[in-house]
């Protein structure tokens, strides 16, 4: 099961996007206000090794990060790369599905809808890696 971070995250930036400007289009400008961000960051990529399962930093990757308040409501977005409107849309879609009361219920089956998209696209992506898969006890 996908979580819904996962999912805007991975999702195309476009659609995200999309999602988030429909939000904002129920806000007042002013009910919005960054924390910090969108800024360019360097984070430790965690790793877990096979054998004997310690975890190792594998290096660093590039993420873009925001954080901001939606009326009142702390919000996250963060995306490895360089991207700020799409961890900006993040960290809007991420206060808005925090907000009590669920005032944003109706983003939920758009949500499962992107990730329905991304588990078939993950399903395409295994079934074609497979494919050349060997077989080390036919040899």
């Amino acid at each position: 099961m996908l979580t819904t971070s996962h999912i805007l995250s991975c999702s195309p930036p476009h659609l995200v996007c999309a999602l988030a400007e429909q939000v904002l289009a129920r806000y007042d400008r002013d009910a919005v206000t960054f924390i910090s961000g969108p800024r360019c960051v360097l984070v430790q990529l965690r790793m877990i090794e096979g054998v004997a399962e310690t975890v190792f930093n594998g290096g660093e990757i590039l993420v873009t990060e925001t954080r901001l308040e939606l009326a009142g409501q702390f919000g996250f977005g963060m995306v490895i790369g360089r991207d700020p409107d799409h961890a900006t849309a993040l960290a809007v879609l991420d206060a808005a599905l925090r907000m009590p009361g669920d005032p944003h219920a109706d983003l939920r089956p758009r949500i499962a809808e992107l990730g329905q998209a991304l588990s078939a696209a993950y399903e395409r992506r295994f079934a074609a890696a497979a494919a050349t898969r060997v077989e080390f006890e036919t040899f």
